[in-house]
């Protein structure tokens, strides 16, 4: 079957919306080859006259399909009416970083890379031979050469996430270097701005791909789905020259972060361990169980908006109540075990923040930790009707070990996962109102599963 080419362009059927002139070189070097990338930061960069290296940490197989694509792939955006198609151009060239460590390095130091943006996921910071090490590596040639400025941008879901990228990085500069004085060039040449990035993107699946080809006629191997909705905040804070994304640019990045992982990102987190122990596939579908709505509602509006400030012009549970509609397209087929998945490094943001903010607010904690049963019953390994669920975790061996050394034993349980002290807070893990509040839901969830404990809340 013929792939989805430069030469096939103009043979796409009319509905169909394809790239203009395409760039050829690219002033973006974005880390991470994942679907999100390709429906987002992708797509905002297609209005643009940049283009973009895409740099794949360890699987090629998204850049092989690209390179096999002239780069080129389909964003199917999937509304309550059907979906739309469109052909992405701005990808302009790949890199495979565990075989072309040096090629990739290169890139970071090459002059006409203005603009590193990263999504690699939370983990990949904590790795100083991984990203981190890639990217000082790279600055450190920059410096040596005397190359232009260079702005770092992080898209990953983590809360202050340009602090973030900066302080894996710029312990490494140094050493880096031969002569020392990178760390300095770098505080003169180098930013670090946040971001804040919006879109449910599913795991591209073989209906995906099925999509794909039924729409445009021809194969497309690096095809992704994604709702309507899109967003990105960036922090203003460029060192160089800024492409013209459509996005909203602010000086004050953190509200909208705090807003997006507590509101959206956890009452996903809590829907995906819900959803995954009911033996339900899908977001939408936890979403439909009887007494989850409410429950969700309940949770933005008397745990989740008393615990930050939205940014000016927003209102949390409006916020959420966007939030919700969201969820329950069911055209986004998001998978509860994909969402579910880095449990340990996720809910400090979406969950645990939230939690520690209440108590330090006196708030009553009984709504807000039942996410905190549920992901410990998911932790163990096993639904309400008895199906396996896969625990991937960094922590998965300390986790299970913990809840294992347990027992049966509600209270005991809850105990060992806010135990978990390189995920919770030690003000969460010691508020004895949680604990009590936890234990009691988990011993519900024993009993009598999640759809019976949602409907008779």
């Amino acid at each position: 079957m013929e792939r989805l080419t430069n030469s096939v362009l103009k043979r796409l059927p009319g509905d169909v919306q394809v790239p203009g002139d395409r760039p050829q070189t690219s002033g973006i070097l974005h880390l991470g080859a994942g679907a999100f990338h390709r429906a987002h930061q992708a797509v905002y960069t297609d209005d643009t006259d940049w283009g973009i290296t895409v740099a794949a940490p360890r699987s090629r197989d998204v850049i092989d399909a690209l390179a096999a694509q002239d780069g080129l792939y389909s964003v199917a955006t999937l509304g309550q009416e059907g979906a739309s198609m469109r052909v992405i151009g701005s990808i302009v060239d790949t890199v495979h970083i565990a075989s072309e460590r040096e090629r990739a390095v290169d890139l970071v130091a090459a002059e006409t890379t203005h603009v590193v943006t990263l999504t690699v996921t939370e983990k990949a910071y904590r790795d100083p031979a991984g990203v981190p090490g890639l990217l000082a590596a790279g600055i450190a040639k920059r410096a040596a050469q005397g190359g232009p400025p260079l702005t770092i941008l992080c898209c990953d879901n983590l809360p202050d996430n340009g602090k973030t990228t900066r302080a894996a990085v710029e312990p490494l500069l140094d050493s880096a270097s031969k002569t020392g004085a990178t760390l300095a060039w770098a505080e003169e040449n180098v930013t670090f701005p946040s971001s804040m990035v919006d879109r449910i993107v599913p795991a591209s699946t073989k209906a995906t791909y099925e999509r794909a080809l039924g729409e445009l006629g021809v194969t497309d191997l690096a095809a992704v789905e994604a709702e309507p909705f899109t967003q990105w905040v960036i922090e203003n804070d460029f060192a160089g020259p800024r492409p013209g994304w459509d996005a909203t640019y602010t000086n004050d990045v953190a509200g909208w972060e705090r807003l997006k992982l507590r509101t959206l990102n956890g009452v996903h987190s809590t829907l995906a361990y819900l959803g995954a122990l009911a033996d339900v596939e899908t977001i939408s579908e936890a979403l439909a169980l009887p007494g989850a709505e409410d429950y969700a509602r309940w949770l933005i509006g008397e745990q989740i908006a008393p615990s930050l400030t939205p940014p000016d012009g927003q209102d949390t549970v409006a916020y959420g109540e966007g939030v919700l509609e969201r969820f329950a397209n069911p055209g986004i087929r998001h998978r509860c075990i994909q969402i579910a998945m880095d449990g340990s490094q996720k809910l400090p943001q979406r969950l645990f923040a939230t939690i520690a903010d209440l108590a330090e607010g006196g708030v009553d904690l009984d709504l807000i930790a039942l996410p905190v049963a549920a992901w410990t019953r998911f932790c163990a390994g096993r639904s309400d009707a008895g199906s396996e669920l896969p625990l991937d975790d960094p922590l998965k061996d300390v986790i299970r070990q913990s809840l294992t050394a347990a027992g049966t034993n509600p209270a005991a349980r809850i105990d060992a996962i806010l135990g978990l002290h390189q995920v919770v807070p030690e003000s969460v893990a010691d508020n004895h109102q949680l604990r009590r509040a936890a234990a009691k839901w988990l011993r519900e969830l024993d009993r009598h599963g999640v759809a019976t404990t949602l409907e008779h809340l």
